[in-house]
């Protein structure tokens, strides 16, 4: 009986669905056939399905809508699954995941009270985006529950290098709340890098810092401002925080972590190493 044969098909999902979530940016497809080449078994694919949206919500995966890109989210969900809600131009439609394509597009409607907020940082968002994120995708979602308007900012960001094997995302999410009348704002920030190299090996940075802060938002124009030079100053900080980070681990850290060269100062090339008779000997006792 094989390995695979010993394991519970519960289990089989479970592992099954750990690779799905912990696919790279970019790559969701390739982990997701070759997670269905391991099953053998298209019914475990199916019940491994099951994390497709949580993967895709918390990756902000961007797919297009009427030819324009807007992002999967938790905050523009409408039934926890397939149908998701865009706020750049007012329009629920249906996702396939595999496809990474939209469909059933329809028109939904705006919460007028939330829209003036939610339109006045979109305006004021985007000569930063365009000139530090210049292929970013934004998604913001406004909403007003019992006196209190709530605004959801998320913004995506990536470049994907699959021909040298190379892919990244940035991505941060900013939650305000405040009085329907103005006045301070509570502001939550998430702000994730997330990078794949492969070459000649797997290396994965996955870099996450929280933050929180009180801005005055008095008035759409002025709370849009005082927002976006918040979410500025804490995402360059950030930015510059992760270059210096790994700057000084690649002069130290992973220096160290390399192998020293032989006394000839060559790599040894172990393709014509089982010539010699060490090799033989080596691969005898292997």
């Amino acid at each position: 009986m094989s390995g695979l044969e010993e394991i519970s098909e519960d289990e089989r999902v479970r592992i099954a669905s750990d690779f799905v979530k912990s696919a790279p940016p970019g790559e969701f497809k390739e982990v997701v056939n070759d997670v269905r080449v391991l099953l053998a078994n298209d019914k475990l694919l199916t019940r491994a399905s099951s994390v497709f949206y949580e993967y895709a919500t918390d990756q902000f995966t961007t797919v297009k809508v009427d030819g324009e890109d807007t992002l999967i989210t938790k905050d523009g969900s409408l039934d926890g699954s397939k149908r998701f809600y865009d706020p750049n131009s007012s329009k629920s439609f249906t996702y396939n995941y595999l496809k990474n394509e939209a469909s059933d597009i329809q028109e939904e409607d705006r919460d007028a009270d939330a829209e003036k907020w939610r339109e006045a940082i979109q305006v004021a968002l985007k000569p930063y985006l365009d000139e530090f994120f210049p292929a970013h995708v934004t998604a913001i979602y406004g909403k007003v529950e019992d006196d209190q308007v709530s605004i959801t900012v998320c913004i995506e960001d990536h470049k994907y290098n699959p021909n040298n094997f190379w892919n990244g995302k940035w991505k941060s999410k900013w939650d305000v709340k405040f009085p329907t009348a103005g006045g301070y704002a509570k502001v939550e920030g998430t702000m994730s890098a997330q990078v794949h190299y492969y070459e000649d090996g797997n290396v994965q940075l996955l870099s996450n810092k929280n933050v929180e802060e009180s801005i005055q938002l008095s008035s759409p124009n002025e709370g849009a401002t005082n927002l976006v030079e918040y979410i500025k100053k804490s995402e360059t900080e950030y930015q510059l925080a992760i270059n210096e980070n790994y700057n000084s681990m690649s002069n130290n850290t992973f220096k160290a972590l390399r192998r020293n060269l032989p006394i000839t100062q060559s790599l040894i090339d172990w393709h014509k190493l089982h010539g010699f008779q060490v090799g033989k000997d080596i691969m005898n006792k292997s």
